[in-house]
């Protein structure tokens, strides 16, 4: 639908890279079957493989595998002990995965330590929360408008800074209020004004309906002020469906980095994802009410495409620079995308820090600053030489070392 007010939009999210959104639930290595010999995860229904201890008199035995358990038998091990095998609990599996990779290069190892599962459906189907692209839109968006703004580049680096130097600097709390802040004052163009709800020629169209008289105009709060005033409330993105089911695969973190002498040197960590997987398509819808997100630049669809497409070309240009000569194989492909999404993207994806500053050697000198406050035995004030951080975030996937994270969003 497009008319004056409002355009809407078919959305494809195509997999270039593999991605991970997680749900917030890390399984541990008794919690699911992974079998090395097939290169595979399985996933348990909890309540029916309870159901199945119980039925085949387990209890006692698999009361004592938990308590005595040390990452030195895999839960499968364990089953196959007891007579039986993965065909004997298929009832109670609710999906799989490939697992293609150890911990060890030269060793058969019998986990996968802790997995980040993906984020599910009720129905068990893999999806990625408006919410979550949604949230890369918003920073794209921020990245655009301060290309138009010195002004206000100059004044939160400047703010960035003091607060850094400061002896009573807070990394989490102190930066989050300054990006709240920046937030604030580049998207809030929406404006409670004499009496009425109005922005620049723009309606509040949540506000539609509503008295004067039944807001709370003398108790605004800053959620309240959020609801109100930020023009992100002209962009609806709905989560993703897709019209088959997908294949996920376990993989591994990888940190991309460079030794003394400048050379690549990527570093394995004990880190497991489920994934999504390249070339997998799922699709959304987008809604723009045009007068809204006008006050921002936005006044399309192509409009909010075309500002996510330069965020992403800003950032991966930053990581070029810094690793493309060692790392030629990890952008092979990348310029098919056009966001970062999901988990293990990076800091520079994620934040608009590096955008603020006024050079590269000034951005990473004051990041690595701020990331050495924040984790301390990270040593980034001595490691960080090049670029800070000082790592590309990767995995290995069909014999490829791959950045993570990398998506492609066009109009059906």
């Amino acid at each position: 639908m497009n008319n004056k007010q409002f355009e809407t939009a078919k959305m494809c999210l195509k997999i270039v890279t593999p991605i991970n959104i997680s749900d917030g639930i890390v399984l541990g290595a008794k919690d699911y079957l992974y079998d090395s010999r097939r290169q595979k995860v399985y996933f348990l229904n909890l309540h029916q493989w309870h159901m199945f201890i119980y039925k085949h008199m387990l209890l006692k035995k698999y009361e004592s595998y938990l308590a005595n358990f040390r990452d030195k038998q895999s839960l499968l091990e364990w089953l196959r002990m007891q007579g039986y095998d993965i065909d004997d609990v298929r009832t109670v599996i609710t999906s799989e995965a490939q697992a293609t990779v150890n911990l060890m290069d030269n060793e058969k190892k019998k986990t996968l330590n802790d997995i980040n599962r993906h984020i599910q459906q009720p129905d068990g189907s893999l999806y990625v929360p408006g919410s979550s692209i949604k949230g890369v839109f918003r920073t794209a968006i921020l990245y655009s408008l301060l290309q138009k703004r010195q002004d206000v580049k100059v004044k939160y680096w400047r703010q960035i800074q003091e607060k850094i130097s400061s002896n009573y600097f807070n990394p989490y709390k102190d930066f989050k209020e300054l990006m709240s802040d920046l937030e604030n004052e580049l998207l809030h163009t929406l404006r409670l004004l004499d009496g009425d709800i109005r922005s620049n020629n723009a309606v509040c169209s949540a506000m539609r309906g509503l008295k004067v008289s039944d807001l709370p105009i003398d108790s605004i709060d800053d959620e309240w002020n959020d609801l109100v005033c930020s023009a992100m409330r002209g962009l609806q993105v709905s989560d993703t469906y897709a019209s088959r089911k997908m294949q996920t695969a376990i993989l591994q973190k990888v940190d991309g980095g460079l030794d003394k002498f400048v050379k690549a040197s990527p570093k394995k960590l004990p880190i497991f994802r489920e994934c999504m997987l390249p070339e997998a398509e799922l699709f959304f819808d987008v809604k723009i009410e045009k007068a809204v997100m006008s006050t921002i630049g936005i006044s399309s669809v192509d409009d909010l495409l075309k500002a996510t497409h330069s965020f992403f070309a800003a950032v991966t240009d930053l990581l070029q620079q810094a690793f493309g000569k060692e790392y030629q194989e990890v952008f092979q492909g990348v310029a098919a995308g056009n966001m970062f999404l999901g988990g293990n993207t990076g800091f520079l994806s994620k934040t608009l820090l590096a955008m603020l500053a006024p050079d590269k050697d000034t951005a990473k000198n004051t990041i690595k600053v701020l990331l050495d406050k924040s984790f301390k035995n990270h040593k980034h004030l001595l490691r960080d030489k090049i670029i800070a951080p000082r790592t590309l975030k990767c995995t290995n996937y069909n014999g490829k070392l791959m950045l993570m994270g990398v998506a492609e969003v066009r109009k059906v």
